[in-house]
């Protein structure tokens, strides 16, 4: 099997900056794999947070990595 290409995340949290905006928090909960055709056909969550919204979003493994980085 390939290597996921996304993290599912979910907004755990609301938090004030110390510039004073208000920002959001976001935990990995899962990951998800492309078909061959390069769309997402498959999503394993981890675990389904208690306090969630419903919302689920997908970033790409690379777009975290850059940040993380940064």
């Amino acid at each position: 099997m390939s290597k996921p290409t996304h993290s599912v995340v979910y907004k755990a949290r609301s938090y004030t900056a110390s510039d004073g905006q208000q920002r959001n928090a976001y935990d990995t909960i899962g990951a998800a794999w492309p078909d061959d055709a390069g769309q997402i056909n498959r999503i394993q969550l981890d675990t389904i947070p208690i306090n969630w919204d419903g919302a689920l979003y997908l970033r790409s493994r690379e777009e975290a990595t850059n940040e993380a980085a940064s």
